[in-house]
């Protein structure tokens, strides 16, 4: 076995706190939708150009929530695989130590 051992608990923990924060993200990202969907009460110059701006501003911010979201997605793909590539390499290594005695 390796010099350290990884606790397949801790690490499912560290999952479930990802996928927390991703359903978190996510939940933002709904309400945050109608930042960007922004309508002007009335067509004068004024306040088109607020509302324009704020749509902007939202959209901009949707778009880097999306990204994050996604990326933490990855991130938990990743650590998904790590985990079950762990817990199968520790299986198979107590298998070999039970027929090694």
């Amino acid at each position: 076995m390796g010099d350290f051992e990884v606790a397949a608990e801790a690490l499912r923990g560290v999952v479930g706190r990802h996928d927390k924060v991703r359903d978190d993200l996510s939940a933002t990202n709904q309400r945050s939708g109608l930042l960007a969907r922004l309508q002007p009460p009335m067509p004068d110059p004024a306040t088109t150009a607020f509302i324009t701006a704020a749509c902007q501003a939202g959209q901009a911010h949707l778009d880097s929530v999306t990204s994050i979201e996604r990326e933490l997605q990855t991130r938990i793909e990743e650590l998904k695989a790590s985990l079950d590539q762990y817990v199968t390499t520790e299986q198979d290594n107590h298998l070999r130590l039970a027929v090694d005695r």
